[in-house]
């Protein structure tokens, strides 16, 4: 027998030995990808490519684009704040309120960077699917454990949605920060009106010799008008600036100085 013969039949992968075997020992030699970041690659059509192109063509833009998201954020979360009081806050803001609205509180980066973790870890399987198809096949074949957590569903794929991963991760990002600072502002709100929190505010009106007697809660502020919370009223109230002499805090009790006891010994010999 011909020894090339032999070695056609005896090799590591044999001649006549079907395609996919050989690809997939290939594959599962091949060293695994644990990026966490998105897939890309077949992303270039997406909307947030395009978006990204555009600003990278144009950095100025992304000055603009970045003030708008802010204003946007800030005017959302002051309107669910401002609705626990039946305040309509869009009536008292000026231009120059929007640009800052969404700088005031910066709870809201921590919202955004939950957010983004938050997108990251549960779209994990699918980066991890993509990434390395061959080897989570293999995974998928000898546990069910695997298999559920490389199914394509709502929460471990974006096939079932018809995006592309590198939109729907921005997408995904973009409602949980909508929802998240929704949620903050609604639970800031309620704390100051049925809970007494906030920061407590002695008003002095212009004309008036003294301030008023009641104490007030700071809600925040415009260009325009100074918003309170009459605790005892149970109302709100949105006083312009320019009726407004002096907003004093409350003046903090101070602690009490801690007195060491005086011991028996020492009170004797005080005595003789």
């Amino acid at each position: 027998m011909d020894n090339r013969e032999q070695d056609s039949r005896t090799g590591d992968a044999p001649a006549g030995g079907h395609p996919g075997a050989a690809a997939a020992v290939a594959g599962e030699a091949a060293p695994t990808d644990w990026s966490v970041l998105p897939v890309v690659k077949g992303s270039e059509d997406s909307l947030v490519m395009e978006l990204w192109r555009l600003l990278k063509q144009e950095p100025a833009l992304i000055v603009s684009a970045g003030y708008v998201l802010l204003s946007l954020l800030g005017l959302w979360s002051s309107y669910f704040f401002y609705r626990r009081f039946d305040l309509s806050i869009l009536d008292y803001l000026q231009i120059s309120d929007f640009l800052v609205a969404g700088l005031r509180d910066p709870m809201y980066a921590g919202i955004l960077a939950v957010g983004i973790l938050l997108a990251v870890v549960l779209g994990w399987p699918d980066t991890l699917r993509r990434r390395n198809p061959v080897k989570v096949e293999a995974l998928r074949a000898r546990h069910w454990g695997w298999r559920v957590l490389f199914s394509k569903s709502p929460l471990t794929s974006w096939d079932t949605s018809g995006m592309r991963p590198l939109t729907g991760l921005c997408i995904a990002v973009a409602c949980f920060m909508a929802i998240g600072a929704a949620r903050y502002a609604s639970g800031k709100a309620a704390d100051i009106r049925d809970h007494g929190a906030g920061a407590r505010v002695s008003v002095h009106l212009a004309g008036d010799a003294a301030p008023l007697k009641e104490q007030a809660r700071m809600l925040g502020s415009s260009s325009a008008f100074v918003f309170l919370w009459w605790p005892q009223q149970r109302r709100a109230e949105a006083v312009p600036i320019s009726a407004v002499k002096r907003l004093q805090s409350v003046v903090l009790a101070a602690k009490p100085a801690v007195v060491p006891p005086v011991s028996a010994s020492r009170t004797k010999t005080a005595a003789e």
